[in-house]
């Protein structure tokens, strides 16, 4: 996987982990976020390797298909890309609507 697909899923984990279960942010966050490998997640949720696999590829394609029924994240994306267009005395508007966004 390259880094620019691990950065998007961090992103989509960011705005939809509320929406997975326990163990798909369990899942998630021992792939993406300790870095441990398909046979250590295996080994601690006691599973073959195989499972492991399928719990991590579940999760992804859980999050893009949250990601294309909601859209959330192309909408922040769109959201950052309009105030970084807004002039210097518009700035402090930007700023707000990054507080909004919960990015201050």
């Amino acid at each position: 996987m390259s880094v620019e697909e691990e950065v998007y899923y961090n992103y989509l984990y960011e705005e939809y982990s509320q929406l997975l279960t326990e163990n798909q942010r369990s899942v998630f966050e021992m792939y993406f976020g300790l870095d441990l490998s398909l046979g250590e997640i295996a080994e601690i949720k006691g599973v073959s390797r195989q499972s492991a696999f399928d719990s991590v590829s579940a999760v992804k394609k859980q999050l893009v298909s949250l990601e294309e029924k909601l859209g959330l994240y192309r909408k922040k994306i769109a959201v950052y890309r309009l105030i970084e267009g807004l002039s210097d005395e518009n700035k402090q508007i930007g700023n707000e609507i990054k507080k909004i966004l919960g990015d201050s």
